[in-house]
């Protein structure tokens, strides 16, 4: 919120503008070291978000939401592949072209069958903030459990597929955990006890998280040639999205869907 303040010093009346900030509680997740029941509640928390806002959010300028060409879009992959040329020759260059290619191939004829509605977009690991629930640490529990205490910044918000709003939580939190692998299935769990999936959305999640950790790579690259100074800003997620990257394409669609679902399903027993 900015401000207008008037100050006099003498018989002089000067005009000066102040920024006004207002702090939610808790701390990004990016901070902190997470376990299964706050992977679980983060999925959950998007999908009742989603949820709410596809059967309850009526605004006469909700159209504007609908954004052709928005390059975030999980469901235009396709409009960064320019970016291809600007990746450096080598292994992680092989993995997003063909990632890309079968974007193309095995997701944009599909998107209709996705059901849609609006979505935040954006899961990242600066945008959900975390507060410790008091009591909650035990011997089988050595981490505090957490409560989503403010989800931020919905400048990514668009009507979309929901299963590309877990995809991207996925691959985020993937991101972020020392045990990539193993996060997903948590997070599938939490948003399919709210939105559960079709068979073929479930089929498509390994590759639309590929395509979302393509995607940040290509863009974040793109951007660092037109803003080379802050680099580090831009690339900070993107390092460690790298090793995912490569982490999950070596291992394959049936590995790590096997370890995905059979940990989601485990919530079901």
């Amino acid at each position: 919120m900015l401000k207008i303040l008037f100050t006099e010093r003498g018989n002089e009346c000067t005009q000066n503008m102040i920024r006004m900030l207002t702090y939610l509680p808790g701390v990004p997740f990016a901070k902190l070291t997470l376990d299964h029941r706050t992977f679980y509640r983060i999925g959950r928390t998007f999908a009742q978000m989603d949820k709410a806002l596809h059967e309850g959010f009526r605004h006469p300028t909700a159209k504007c939401l609908h954004r052709e060409g928005f390059r975030w879009d999980l469901s235009n992959l396709h409009l960064v592949e320019q970016y291809l040329c600007e990746l450096k020759e080598g292994d992680t260059h092989s993995i997003v072209r063909q990632v890309v290619q079968e974007f193309k191939e095995k997701i944009l004829p599909n998107l209709s069958h996705f059901r849609k509605g609006i979505i935040h977009g954006d899961c990242n690991e600066n945008n959900i903030l975390l507060e410790p629930m008091e009591g909650r640490r035990g011997p089988t529990h050595p981490h505090p459990e957490f409560r989503i205490s403010a989800i931020l910044d919905f400048g990514d918000m668009n009507y979309g597929c929901f299963v590309h709003e877990l995809a991207i939580s996925i691959t985020y939190l993937t991101i972020m955990d020392s045990d990539p692998i193993g996060v997903g299935g948590h997070v599938i769990a939490g948003f399919e006890s709210v939105i559960p999936l079709s068979e073929q959305e479930r089929g498509s999640l390994f590759l639309l998280v590929l395509c979302r950790l393509s995607q940040s790579l290509l863009i974040a690259g793109h951007s660092v040639l037109l803003d080379p100074e802050n680099e580090d800003y831009i690339m900070t997620s993107v390092r460690k999205g790298w090793r995912c990257l490569h982490q999950l394409w070596d291992l394959g669609k049936e590995a790590v869907e096997k370890i995905w679902f059979d940990t989601a399903s485990s919530y079901q027993r």
